[in-house]
């Protein structure tokens, strides 16, 4: 047990506090996010709902963290008024928020999305 909970507290401590996330439209579908904070860390949604659910993937396979302790570890979310524009689109991600780093804070560990 001591040892799980080691190892817990080792892949939690490598996760930043704060990301900084850019969505371009994709030229193919969707868009493509990239982690600006995590070089070479990006992932693709095919629109908004799926923009936390894929964050947070992208996060965890940079890491390599085991899918076995992924429900231990915090989520992302955008900060409040970001999330509350993003859940009013639920297939489109406005215009505004494109092409601008919008940060992305932990939300407690195991946090809902």
């Amino acid at each position: 047990m001591v040892k799980k909970l080691e190892e817990l507290i080792k892949y939690q401590a490598q996760l930043p506090d704060k990301l900084k996330v850019q969505i371009t439209k994709s030229d193919d579908w969707g868009y493509t996010v990239k982690i600006l904070n995590l070089p070479g860390c990006f992932t693709q949604v095919e629109d908004a709902g799926e923009l936390f659910i894929m964050v947070n993937d992208a996060v965890y396979a940079y890491f390599d963290i085991p899918e076995n302790v992924i429900s231990l570890m915090p989520r992302y979310f955008p900060i409040e008024r970001i999330r509350k524009e993003l859940q009013k689109w639920e297939k489109s991600i406005p215009v505004n928020l494109l092409e601008r780093p919008i940060v992305f804070v932990q939300s407690g560990v195991g946090a809902n999305s």
